[in-house]
């Protein structure tokens, strides 16, 4: 029988939206009326208050039996306010029209306040700096353009229009990326009840195609130029930029990775820098050797730049340098359109490589995670001794060709 489920008590048929037996609960300090339960047609709680011959029920989109009766109190009140703020009823009580105007029962639904409850589930997952990326990405592009309207109400189209013009603007990959932002609030709501469907399904075969530009990398032929450029790099106010730059051409780390490193990740004693789990790109704690360069590069760093925080601050111990600090000293010492922060590692990976290095050692100080889950599994020794060995061959060959 459609939409029927048969009583386990009574052995009667039971429409779906009808109540369990057993877990109807009239809710503490309210009129008994008032009724919390379970239904088959959904995870969550239903509140439900019986009035004069009318029935008001509301789902408490919680599965917390708790929290459900926080909801059908505030449901209670609402209905309360409706009811008394009716016409009839203000007639002989002047008063009531002070009172304040009945939440909308629908702004859970809006696009915004979704966004936020998904960000709130995601962002404890995240780095700071991919939260904030995240949140920059939603504030700018999506939210301005749908962000008060009902969920329900939102169709592909909506969504088509916010990637669309995106890509007006020449920002491909980040079309790619708010579409993506898009997908998972969309599927965060249907797990969530908000909605039934996700519709962005589909969308990534209209994404426009475009080229990724590999990240810019001098030749080998210009690295001692490059190196000598850094070491004699004089821009006023910037000695902490050209530290920065020594320190990471001898790391190869991510340039986020050294932007946002604490001295607490440090053991100078023990010439290991560990970067945790959550600032890595691959969520997986990563280990670099420090050689004899990096450690004097690093002492020279504490005696000039005091903090117990971030290595590489703005002058409040608390705040990291800005992101582009990096960049903007490449281009001043003209390698604009011919270096990046990130082309360091495609140096060293190259270098290392054409010295015989072993692969998996490089690869593994480079933070690329094997793919292949049984090889991690039991690579637990991690090369330390052949990267150790390593990491002080390169910072000597920086040394040496910058001479």
């Amino acid at each position: 029988m459609l939409n029927k489920f048969i009583d386990i008590v009574t052995q009667e048929p039971r429409h779906k939206t009808a109540a369990i037996p057993g877990t109807i609960t009239s809710v503490p300090g309210y009129p008994t009326k008032l009724k919390v339960y379970i239904n088959n047609a959904s995870p969550y709680w239903q509140a439900s208050y019986y009035d004069q011959g009318t029935t008001y029920r509301h789902s408490c989109k919680t599965m917390d039996k708790k929290e459900a009766y926080k909801r059908a109190i505030q449901f209670y009140e609402m209905l309360i306010l409706k009811k008394y703020q009716h016409a009839y009823h203000l007639k002989d009580h002047e008063f009531a029209v002070t009172l304040e105007k009945p939440h909308n029962l629908t702004e859970h639904l809006q696009v915004q306040q979704i966004i936020q409850e998904w960000l709130k589930r995601k962002a404890p997952l995240w780095t700071p700096r991919h939260k904030i990326e995240v949140e920059r990405r939603l504030k700018n592009n999506v939210i301005p353009l749908i962000g008060k309207r009902n969920i329900q109400k939102i169709t592909t189209a909506d969504v088509l229009a916010i990637i669309k013009k995106v890509e007006e603007r020449g920002a491909f990959d980040l079309a790619k990326r708010v579409l993506n932002d898009c997908s998972q609030i969309w599927r965060f709501a249907m797990a969530s009840g908000f909605c039934k469907r996700n519709i962005t399904d589909g969308l990534t075969v209209v994404l426009l195609p475009h080229s990724v530009t590999p990240q810019k990398a001098v030749s080998l032929e210009k690295l001692p130029k490059l190196m000598r450029d850094i070491e004699q790099y004089s821009k006023p106010n910037e000695e902490k930029v050209r530290l920065a730059l020594k320190l990471l051409a001898m790391t190869f780390v991510r340039k986020s990775e050294l932007l946002y490193a604490k001295w607490t990740e440090f053991d100078l004693n023990a010439k290991l820098w560990k970067i945790p789990a959550e600032r890595m790109k691959m969520r997986v704690e990563h280990t670099v050797p420090l050689s004899k360069e990096a450690l004097s590069v690093l002492h020279e760093l504490k005696e000039k730049f005091p903090s117990d925080e971030y290595l590489f601050h703005n002058g409040d111990p608390s705040k990291p340098i800005r992101d582009n600090a990096l960049i903007e000293a490449l281009y001043w010492m003209g390698y604009k359109n011919q270096m990046t922060a990130h082309g360091f590692r495609a140096i060293a990976s190259t270098v290392l490589n054409e010295r015989e290095f072993r692969a998996d050692v490089i690869e593994r100080q480079l933070a690329h995670i094997d793919g292949n889950q049984v090889r991690r599994a039991y690579n637990r020794a991690e090369y330390m001794e052949e990267r150790m060995e390593m990491m002080e061959w390169w910072s000597d060959y920086l040394h040496q060709i910058s001479k």
